[in-house]
């Protein structure tokens, strides 16, 4: 009995349709992904801090969902820090001790 529950639940869980992020384009322009987001402030805020709110924007003659905010957790070791970027581009940087 517990092998055909198992086998019904991962069934369902293999067909159930996900929710598809529609193409960015001029029609939906400014507009958030989830779009529960668009909907609900208190939703908005959620994928906000969770980093996965994303916004259709126009970027060098093309639509492109775009993430509006980062996940500390995405920031990990492999990451160059900022300062290094601004030295790599030719921009001076502080060798002071941050506090």
């Amino acid at each position: 009995m517990r092998y055909a529950a198992a086998f019904i639940l991962l069934g369902t869980m293999l067909f159930a349709e996900e929710a598809q992020k529609p193409a960015c384009s001029a029609k939906t322009l400014g507009q958030f992904w989830p779009e529960d987001a668009n909907v609900s402030r208190d939703a908005a805020r959620q994928f906000y801090q969770s980093g996965e709110l994303e916004m259709c924007s126009m970027v060098v003659w093309k639509y492109k969902w775009k993430h509006i905010s980062v996940n500390v957790r995405d920031l990990g070791k492999g990451k160059r820090p900022a300062a290094a970027e601004t030295k790599r581009a030719g921009g001076e940087v502080s060798n002071l001790p941050l506090r």
